[in-house]
């Protein structure tokens, strides 16, 4: 599905490390200074990463532990 939009499955690769490490980094905001605009962020982010794990399609198992 992602060649719909044009990436490719290690582009597909990329963007999901970077949009876990991007939820790490919220979460551990959130744990420091509860914020509800943190919060929102952190949810955004949360939504994206499913979004693009759906549109990975099924990854290598190995891979799957690391995200």
């Amino acid at each position: 599905m992602g060649q719909v939009f044009g990436f490719n499955q290690d582009e597909l690769k990329l963007l999901l490390v970077s949009v876990r490490q991007m939820r790490r980094t919220f979460a551990t905001a959130l744990e420091k200074v509860p914020n509800d605009n943190l919060a929102e962020y952190a949810a955004m982010y949360d939504q994206l990463y499913q979004k693009l794990l759906d549109m990975a399609g099924p990854l290598p198992e190995n891979l799957g532990e690391l995200l």
